[in-house]
């Protein structure tokens, strides 16, 4: 029996599938969305019994920054996907692309939530690493 490796901190990225893009625009899109996703957490307001987006980020890059990109079936899982982390309050960017190059116009290529702790990972347990 091997001892898992407990990560305190994760930030999720989701791509369809099969997208129509090229590696280095599937790499970029997932840059983007992440990127946007921590941006939106930071403008988070403080609730009551949450931590502060400010030092779950901070914590997040002092521990490693890890990002786990998981896949889903497609275009329209990612936005039902997106639909989802809106009603559990979930800071997350769903990232469209402008179709300049690679893909359509008003594509949704990558979803990323924000920095996710421990409690939060249960929704991506039953999906699968992007390949």
């Amino acid at each position: 029996m091997t001892d898992e490796i407990k990560i305190p901190y994760k930030q999720y990225v989701i791509v369809p599938r099969k997208p129509k893009m090229s590696k280095g625009k599937i790499a970029s899109q997932v840059a983007h969305a992440t990127f946007m996703a921590l941006e939106n957490q930071k403008n988070i307001p403080l609730r009551a019994g949450n931590l502060p987006s400010g030092y779950l980020i901070e914590e997040w890059k002092n521990k490693g920054m890890c990002v786990i990109v998981l896949q889903c079936k497609d275009e329209q899982a990612l936005n039902n996907m997106a639909k989802y982390l809106e009603q559990w309050n979930i800071s997350h960017h769903l990232y469209i692309d402008e179709g300049l190059y690679g893909c359509k116009l008003f594509t949704a290529t990558a979803l990323a939530t924000g920095v996710l702790t421990e409690e939060q990972y249960w929704m991506f347990d039953n999906m699968r690493l992007f390949k």
